[in-house]
């Protein structure tokens, strides 16, 4: 009996700093039963959307009770505390359906809720909503939720980003985010901001968005030119060392004259001569005109056993 007590108060020791050490978001939903499960899931999925971590059962049944009782009494101090010392959310949205019946047979609703942030003050706002339909009512609860995000002590801002051209890829922080042009809310702060796009050289931005501002960006983009192929000078530089290499086979086949020799030989060293320098000139040419290329240039080897010139191009 001993040891089930001890491993209980473990569990519940165990439970309570769980409660205290938690983050993220939570959501408290009271009032009208009927619509308490259609406003937590619309308020939930504001936050999933803009980028609030969520936890469920942010507070203990017997902790939503007490939390109701202090508004009751309207003591926010007390709402405050029970937050602060219950809640395993560092946020917790406590919103309150009241309803009333219209005119017409429709209803009207007033939504109120309260952005309770350990550490500041809590935040309220309301909505009212005349003749509520399903459609109305969502409307007023993002609306509701956007305005105590904005005003709460941890606010988004929204970066407005284009691109010109547009359907560049943005990322935010190394995240991929998607394509302009965005409209993306995020942490106030300084943010990295990339923009890529086929074709054209990419792009980065430092940030800074404010709690409850629209930040404008609009970044143009440079396209990359192709890289120029030297045709001439290449053709200059093969075609002159082809022709030095001709001439110099020419020059080493010469035959000379002899007095005893045959009437008829192979006197092939002008041509040789001739045509080793038309290729040395037009070597020269095609080496003068990729000089002129920044992206080419002159290039040296050395080995144990041999040393080779050349030149290299980028394409």
């Amino acid at each position: 009996m001993r040891t089930l007590t001890l491993v209980l108060a473990l569990l519940l020791s165990t439970s309570q700093a769980q409660a205290v050490a938690g983050n993220g978001t939570g959501v408290v939903v009271t009032g009208e039963s009927t619509l308490q499960p259609q406003l937590a899931a619309q308020l939930e999925m504001w936050l999933t959307e803009h980028g609030h971590p969520l936890v469920s059962s942010p507070l203990p049944p017997e902790a939503i009770s007490t939390l109701i009782d202090c508004f009751v009494i309207e003591d926010e101090t007390c709402a405050r505390a029970i937050v602060e010392k219950r809640a395993k959310a560092d946020t917790v949205i406590f919103a309150r359906i009241e309803v009333s019946p219209g005119t017409n047979g429709m209803r009207d609703v007033m939504l109120v809720a309260y952005w309770f942030e350990k550490g500041h003050e809590a935040i309220t706002d309301r909505r009212f909503c005349e003749h509520c339909t399903d459609q109305n009512l969502r409307g007023a609860a993002n609306d509701l939720i956007a305005a105590l995000a904005r005003a709460g002590a941890h606010g988004l801002g929204r970066l407005n980003l284009k691109t010109t051209p547009s359907n560049a890829r943005v990322l935010v922080d190394g995240q991929s985010v998607g394509v302009t042009p965005l409209s993306q809310e995020l942490k106030p702060g300084p943010h990295a901001i990339a923009v890529e796009l086929d074709g054209y050289a990419p792009q980065s931005r430092e940030v800074v968005i404010t709690s409850g501002e629209s930040t404008p960006v609009d970044v143009p983009l440079t396209a990359l030119q192709p890289r120029r192929v030297p045709v001439l000078p290449i053709s200059l530089v093969a075609g002159g060392a082809l022709a030095m290499v001709a001439g110099g086979i020419l020059i080493a086949v010469d035959e000379d004259p002899s007095p005893t020799g045959p009437l008829y030989i192979n006197n092939t060293q002008p041509g040789g001569i001739a045509l080793a320098a038309v290729g040395a000139v037009a070597a020269g040419v095609g080496i003068y005109l990729w000089l002129r290329d920044k992206d080419s240039g002159p290039t040296v080897s050395a080995s144990r056993d041999a040393y080779s010139v050349g030149w290299f191009a980028r394409f």
